[in-house]
């Protein structure tokens, strides 16, 4: 019965249906309501997958809570019991409420979540006396089971929303300083059980790989986007600006209700990087019907394009991203604390700039000045750990980027044969001094190496796992690998694997060069005195790689005695804006020392990489993410400047202070001083000086410690 309910559905036509009340004709929203879910088949689809018996169907519904004491940014919850009483007239009363909030919780001293929920108006019964359950989508965690190739492998979800036979995601109409708009799908990050949205899933995962992840396992049934109220402005996400919009927007499809609400708001669809993937990934539903008015909004304000443009240059896995993303949140004063002095004065700053930009030129200047040379700050931090400080860069965790049941098997068995020519000239071409051949072959690059190790070749593929090469190579930030086939002795034969690297060569990063990320098919072979690997590339997703192919073989040499290792591969990588104007194909003798400087570097790492997975020594770059937040209040980013504050302020009053003499007057009416009480005329200074210590000699061991990886490195 279950599969005709789910055919039913399918063969229903998608219908997005905006509702709008208008002066000339005012609508109330309890009417907006009923007429939008009708007009997108809400209850057909309701019908269809109760079966008959409507009681029995569990319904839960997921609007966005993500205010502290600001209903502007939040869901209407009269909306919602509108719904719940909507639903419980047709029968429909095993209804839930799964409340998740998206602000950053654990920054602050806030409320906890019934308080939360109580205060948005969420009571568990409505006017008329319908009934429902609030339950909290970061407890009573289960497996979701989510497959290998997803990013949220490993993840689990709430009872409510793994058990529930129809889910109903509503979000607010509003804008956001990053995504330009958040809507539907954006909602959809606060069903994830983590409390700490931003650290799993924006800065250790990227925010769309999870929507679309989630999507393909758990995707909601029906959206509705809260547009009676909606907020505006460069912020409303954050700092809720209302403006009454009189709207309700209801469809089957997110993406569809997002594209109408982004209309209505006059802006691209995938001007959001979000509805962007989503949009590529899976597209609007076949056949598809848009029912009603699409005026935009009058009076309606987006952010500036430079204030959107900044915040995304703010890596989401850096403390300066995160800080924004708190600072910026408005917290009424009876909602919550800002317990750090600092980051309450820098909110206080920021949400004053957000609410005078829109009608304010120069608070607009300053907002988007002030988070540009943030960002400008940022990039460069993060460019200069990328040639000198690696170990403090994070490792990322991805999907595998592209279908597996996309690729065949001929897919993997015609890698050896596209590579076989290339590697011929390759093989031909004379070896410099490192044993290392390169050519240019149109705009790409073919490339050699090789070199034999001491190690009894056995023992060394037992230890140097063939199926692992990718890993192995400098510079590997994160990856996802997905196995097709294996071996009678289960080792793998076919598998698709995707791979992050630094941007190559590091100092592209300081220009504006993104990290390599591509996407391969990978056939191995496991001959008796062999192995081998060889790849193609067939995706890059943030566009970095046109070509990353080659192969890897282990093979045997002085009988068996040492093991021989040979690199060849085919690269293109595209080239930061900055040196495509600047054309350095047409200077090569500027550009093929360059070439040759950059191969030498990275693979002479790699082989040394080979060699020390050998050994046992470790060799990875980058910090591994940890389940728990790192980030707690206890290490805010703006805890180190209140503590300099507090020095300052410590020196200063010493130094104003009135000195008072040494030593103390006797019964004989003399003053006594002894050695120890003659205080040092510089102590503050002295004080000072200590407190500065750590930080200075931590910098200068830094930087000796990088200066010599660069000299072993050469």
């Amino acid at each position: 019965m279950e599969k005709i309910s789910r055919s039913t559905e399918d063969d229903m036509t998608t219908v997005a249906a905006v509702v709008r009340s208008t002066r000339t004709r005012p609508v109330p929203p309890a009417r907006l309501l009923a007429d939008a879910v009708t007009r997108a088949g809400l209850w057909q689809r309701l019908a269809a997958r109760a079966a008959g018996d409507p009681g029995g169907l569990a319904v839960i519904l997921t609007p966005g809570t993500s205010a502290y004491g600001d209903p502007a940014t939040a869901v209407s919850a009269v909306l919602v019991e509108h719904l719940v009483d909507l639903l419980c007239d047709r029968g429909y009363r095993n209804i839930t409420v799964g409340a998740a909030r998206c602000g950053p919780d654990v920054w602050l001293d806030g409320p906890g979540f019934r308080a939360a929920c109580h205060r948005l108006g969420y009571g568990g019964r409505t006017q008329r006396g319908s009934t429902y359950r609030v339950v909290d989508l970061s407890e009573d965690i289960e497996p979701a089971g989510f497959p290998p190739s997803s990013v949220l492998h490993g993840s689990g979800m709430a009872r409510s929303w793994l058990e529930a036979g129809f889910r109903i995601n509503i979000a607010k109409n509003c804008t956001h300083p990053e995504f330009g708009y958040a809507l539907c799908l954006a909602n959809l990050l606060g069903v994830l059980p983590h409390a700490d949205k931003h650290h799993h899933y924006r800065a250790r995962r990227d925010g769309a790989e999870v929507i679309v992840d989630l999507l393909h396992a758990y995707a909601p049934d029906f959206h509705l986007i809260d547009a009676v109220v909606s907020s505006h402005g460069c912020a409303g996400a954050y700092v809720g600006k209302p403006l009454g919009t009189g709207t309700v927007i209801a469809a089957p499809d997110g993406a569809l209700a997002d594209m109408a609400g982004a209309l209505l708001m006059r802006v691209d669809p995938v001007s959001s990087p979000l509805n962007a993937r989503v949009l590529s990934d899976r597209g609007l539903p076949d056949g598809y019907h848009l029912d009603g008015d699409l005026t935009p909004y009058q009076g309606w304000r987006n952010p500036p394009r430079a204030l959107v443009e900044a915040v995304r240059r703010l890596a989401p896995d850096g403390r300066a991203h995160r800080l924004f993303s708190i600072a910026s949140w408005q917290v009424a004063p009876d909602a919550a604390e800002i317990t750090d002095p600092a980051l309450a004065r820098l909110s206080r700053v920021l949400t004053t700039l957000i609410r005078g930009a829109d009608e304010n030129p120069a608070a607009s200047a300053a907002l988007c000045a002030m988070i540009g040379a943030a960002a400008s700050a940022s990039s460069t931090v993060r460019a200069w750990r990328t040639g000198y400080g690696k170990e403090k860069i994070r490792r990322r965790d991805v999907s595998l980027g592209i279908d597996p049941d996309a690729y065949t098997h001929h897919d993997f068995d015609r890698i050896n044969g596209l590579l076989q020519p290339l590697e011929e000239v390759i093989d031909a071409l004379p070896p410099d001094a490192w044993l290392m051949r390169w050519q240019h072959l149109g705009s790409s690059i073919l490339f050699g190496c090789e070199r034999t190790v001491n190690a009894p070749y056995a023992e060394f593929v037992r230890r140097v796992d063939i199926s692992r090469t990718i890993s192995y190579m400098t510079d590997y930030l994160g990856g996802r690998v997905h196995v097709v086939s294996r071996d009678a002795q289960g080792r793998p034969t076919r598998q698709i694997e995707r791979n992050l690297y630094l941007a190559q060569p590091n100092y592209m990063a300081f220009y504006g060069g993104p990290p390599i990320d591509v996407c391969k098919l990978e056939s191995l072979t496991y001959g008796e005195w062999s192995r081998r690997i060889a790849w193609r590339t067939v995706h890059s997703p943030n566009g970095s790689a046109e070509y990353d192919d080659g192969s890897v073989a282990f093979l045997p040499a002085d009988g068996g005695a040492r093991t021989r290792i040979v690199v060849r591969v085919r690269q293109r990588f595209t080239l930061p804006l900055t040196w495509q104007v600047f054309r350095p194909e047409t200077r090569p003798k500027l550009r093929d020392p360059l070439v040759q400087d950059s191969y030498q570097r990275f693979f002479t790492r790699t082989l040394d990489n080979f060699e020390a997975q050998y050994e046992g020594r470790p060799f990875r770059i980058g910090r591994p993410w940890q389940e728990r937040d790192d980030m707690l209040a206890a290490e805010l980013p703006t805890q180190r400047l209140t503590e300099a504050v507090r020095l300052v302020r410590g020196l200063a009053s010493q130094a104003l202070a009135v000195p008072r003499l040494p030593g103390q007057l006797g019964p004989d009416g003399f003053w006594h001083v002894a050695p120890g009480d003659v205080p040092s005329r510089f102590g503050p200074l002295e004080e000072f000086r200590e407190a500065l210590r750590p930080a200075v000699t931590g910098f200068w061991q830094g930087l000796r410690e990088a200066a010599a990886r660069d000299r072993r490195s050469r």
